[in-house]
C-alpha cells in the first residue's frame, strides 16, 4: 500500500510513497486506493516488491525438419528412461508434424521415432514396472504408443478390454483380442495406469492391472485386489470428462462443470465422490499441483483444490484479474496451458478473440501477485529436469524456447508499461500538483552502444505530461520533475527501446495540495 507523509514545511505538501510494488489488481478498477498495484500493466513483473521488465526468450536447439503436415500445435515431454548400458537417462520428446521426435538434453538434432499420427495433442506419463521403463502416449485418435528410450521407434500399446478365450468344437482355443482403448488422457497412481476421454465413452475412466500397462481387461472382483476395470462418472448434465490427474493419493476426474475424486488402493475398494463446491475445467492442460494445492483454469478464472473442496479464487475474494479473465476467448480456452515452477504458475491464455495463446499470466502463489506478459505462441510448457537443476521450456510451433533468458521475444523488443490507479491522496477536496519523482532504477542496455531510457508520464483528466529520462548502465538515482495539476492524477512507467529495467522499491512522488 502507498503511504502519505506531510512535509515539515506545511500541511499542503506531501510525499506519496510506494514502499513495494504488488502486481496487477483490477478488483476496484482505476480508483483503487492501493497505489502499489496497477489495474493496467504489461511486461512488468512484480516480485520481491520490485518491478522488473519481463526477461526474454531464447531458442533451445534446432527445429525438426519441415513437414507437409499442417498442424503445428504440438506437445513437449521429458522421457525418463535407461540407455543401452542400463544407466538412467532422459530425453526430450516433441509431438509435432504428426510424428514423435526425440533429442538429447543438449538440444541436438531431433530424430523421428514414430509418425503418421492424426493429431499432435498427446498426453504422456513416465511408467516403470518390474521389466519395462517406458514413456506412454495417448491422444484419443490413434492407438496409445510407448517408447523405451533405446529402440529406434515407438510401438503401439496393447491397451484392450473385452477380450475372451473360448474353446471351439474341435477343442481349439479361440482368443478374441477385445476393443482397443483410444483414450486421450493418462495418469499413474498405485502402480496402475489410468486412462480417460474416449469418443465412445466420454464419461468413463479405465484402469490397468497393477504393474502391467498392457492388461486392461475387466477382470477384477470385489474379493480380488488385482485386475483392470472401468467406472462411469455420469452427471447427466451433458458434460464430459476433460482430464484426469493423480494428486492427494487420489485420481481426480475433471468434467466441464464438476470435479470428482476416486480413492482407494484396490479395485474392490475404489470409491467415487463428487468434490464439494466443485468447478470443472475446459482447459485440461492448465492443471498444476505443488503437493499442497492443485490449481486449474475454469471459465470463471483460476480455481484451487486443497484435497477437500475446490473454489474459484474470485469466490475466495481474489478478483485481481477480473478484466483479464473476461478477455479469454471461450471458444479456444482449451488451448490454454500452464506449468508450476518455484511456486510461480505460468499460464498461457488466448485473449481478445485470439485462436492462439497470446499472453502469459504469472501468478506468485505465495504472495498472491499477478503479472501479465505479452508473449504469443506458447503451445506447451515443460520443466526440464537435470538432477537438481530445472529449466523452463516452451514450444512455439515446431521450435523449443527457454523462458526467461535473453532480452527479446523472438527478436522483437519487450515494451513494458505500468500504469497506476487514480491517485487522490485520500481526498478530492484539494487540487494536487505533482513535483519531483524519486526513483532508484537499475538499467541495462541491449548492447554497449545503446543507452537505456525510461519514460515517466503524468495524467490528470485530458492533460498529459511526459518526460524521457536517459539512464546509465547500472544504478540510477532519479530526481526528476514531471508537473501536472488536478484533483486526481495517474502516472505511467515505461521502458523504451526494449531496455531491461528494474524499478527498486521505495518510489516517492512530491505532491503539493491546494484546498478549496
Amino acid at each position: 500500500m502507498a503511504s502519505y507523509q506531510s512535509y515539515a514545511s506545511g500541511m499542503g505538501e506531501r510525499i506519496l510513497s510506494i514502499p513495494e510494488f504488488s502486481g496487477i489488481d483490477q478488483s476496484r478498477g482505476a480508483h483503487s486506493p492501493d497505489v502499489a498495484s496497477s489495474p493496467e500493466s504489461v511486461n512488468f513483473i512484480s516480485r520481491y516488491g520490485k518491478l522488473y521488465t519481463a526477461p526474454g526468450v531464447s531458442q533451445y536447439g534446432v527445429s525438426p525438419p519441415e513437414s507437409a503436415y499442417e498442424e503445428k500445435d504440438g506437445r513437449l515431454f521429458q522421457a525418463f528412461v535407461r540407455d543401452l548400458e542400463g544407466n538412467d537417462s532422459s530425453k526430450l520428446v516433441m509431438c509435432q508434424h504428426g510424428r514423435f521426435y526425440v533429442s538429447d538434453l543438449d538440444a541436438g538434432e531431433w530424430t523421428p521415432i514414430a509418425g503418421s499420427f492424426q493429431s499432435n495433442d498427446w498426453n504422456a506419463v513416465n511408467y516403470r514396472d518390474e521389466e519395462n521403463e517406458w514413456i506412454i502416449f495417448a491422444n484419443g485418435d490413434d492407438p496409445p504408443q510407448y517408447w523405451d528410450g533405446k529402440s529406434a521407434a515407438a510401438m503401439p500399446l496393447n491397451a484392450r478390454q473385452g477380450g475372451s478365450s473360448t474353446t471351439n468344437e474341435d477343442g481349439e482355443t479361440v482368443v478374441t483380442e477385445g476393443e482397443l482403448l483410444t483414450f486421450s488422457r493418462l495418469t499413474l497412481l498405485y502402480e496402475r495406469l489410468w486412462g480417460a476421454v474416449t469418443q465412445e465413452y466420454p464419461d468413463r475412466v479405465y484402469w490397468s492391472n497393477s504393474f502391467d500397462a498392457e492388461d486392461w481387461e475387466f477382470n477384477f472382483t470385489d474379493s480380488e485386489n488385482e485386475g483392470g476395470g472401468f467406472i462411469d462418472v455420469a452427471t447427466f448434465d451433458g458434460t464430459r470428462i476433460r482430464a484426469i490427474i493423480a494428486a492427494f493419493d487420489d485420481v481426480l476426474i475433471f468434467k466441464d462443470k464438476s470435479m470428482h475424486r476416486l480413492n482407494g488402493s484396490y479395485p474392490g475398494e475404489f470409491a467415487l465422490t463428487q468434490v464439494y463446491g466443485s468447478e470443472g475445467t475446459l482447459a485440461p492442460r492448465t492443471i498444476v499441483y505443488n503437493g499442497q494445492r492443485l490449481y486449474f483454469l475454469s471459465i470463471d478464472g483460476l480455481c484451487a483444490y486443497d484435497g477437500m473442496s475446490v473454489t474459484t479464487l474470485a469466490a475466495a475474494g481474489d478478483r485481481k484479474l477480473k478484466d483479464i479473465w473476461a478477455r479469454i476467448n471461450p471458444s479456444t480456452i482449451e488451448k490454454a496451458c500452464a506449468v508450476l515452477k518455484d511456486d510461480i504458475i505460468y499460464l498461457a491464455v488466448p485473449l481478445d478473440g485470439s485462436i492462439i495463446n497470446t499472453h502469459v499470466i504469472e501468478y506468485d502463489i505465495r504472495n498472491g501477485i499477478y503479472s501479465l506478459i505479452e508473449l504469443p505462441g506458447v503451445d506447451d510448457w515443460l520443466v526440464m529436469r537435470e538432477g537438481q537443476k530445472e529449466t523452463l521450456l516452451f514450444l512455439n510451433g515446431d521450435t523449443v524456447y527457454r523462458y526467461a533468458t535473453g532480452y527479446t521475444f523472438y527478436g522483437d523488443s519487450i515494451n513494458a508499461s505500468w500504469l497506476s490507479p487514480e491517485i487522490s491522496c485520500g481526498t478530492l477536496s484539494s487540487r494536487k500538483q505533482t513535483g519531483r519523482v524519486y526513483m532508484l532504477v537499475d538499467a541495462q542496455g541491449l548492447d554497449v552502444n545503446a543507452a537505456a531510457r525510461l519514460r515517466l508520464t503524468m495524467y490528470s483528466g485530458s492533460k498529459v505530461r511526459a518526460k524521457v529520462i536517459p539512464l546509465k548502465v547500472g544504478r540510477n538515482e532519479l530526481r526528476k520533475r514531471v508537473k501536472i495539476r488536478g484533483r486526481t492524477f495517474r502516472f505511467k512507467i515505461e521502458n523504451m527501446d526494449g531496455n531491461p529495467l528494474t524499478i527498486q522499491r521505495g518510489l516517492e512522488i512530491h505532491v503539493e495540495e491546494d484546498f478549496d
